[in-house]
């Protein structure tokens, strides 16, 4: 019996941190499954307390808001492409390298990690603590 391929994707909600959705895109068309990871950075942080300025509301208000849209967002963009019935989640954290260790499941076959994100976190140390390969999406334009 063949192990389905499941990608856990890693996803920083900023201008070009999703690059690693259209590896969730292919893997999902071939009939896989795809998990997404929303890491919120310093640089999320910002961008909510920006929204939550201009908008006039609390932080509390701006983040619920923006983390709603994003979970969203990325379930929907996975469900346009999905094949059958395979299952998104959409997960909100906190620094990338713990945290993403302790969301590789039984049935993850490998992890798509925005470049941007490895200034925070070794790829080898990832590896080599779960056993699956890494693919490091290179960073989009804006």
């Amino acid at each position: 019996m063949s192990t389905r391929e499941h990608l856990l994707t890693v996803v920083e909600p900023t201008t070009g941190g999703d690059a690693t959705l259209s590896l969730a895109d292919d893997t999902v068309a071939r009939g896989g499954a795809a998990s997404v990871v929303m890491v919120i950075t310093d640089r999320v942080q910002r961008d909510i307390r920006d929204f939550a300025e201009s908008e006039g509301l609390s932080w509390n208000e701006a983040e619920t808001l923006a983390l709603e849209q994003l979970r969203s967002h990325y379930a929907d963009h996975l469900g346009a492409v999905r094949a059958g019935d395979t299952p998104v989640t959409v997960t909100s954290l906190g620094e990338l390298g713990a945290n993403v260790r302790g969301r590789v499941g039984e049935g993850i076959t490998a992890v798509a990690v925005p470049e941007r994100l490895l200034s925070k976190f070794s790829v080898h140390e990832f590896t080599n603590s779960t056993g699956l390969p890494v693919i490091v999406a290179p960073s989009r334009a804006a």
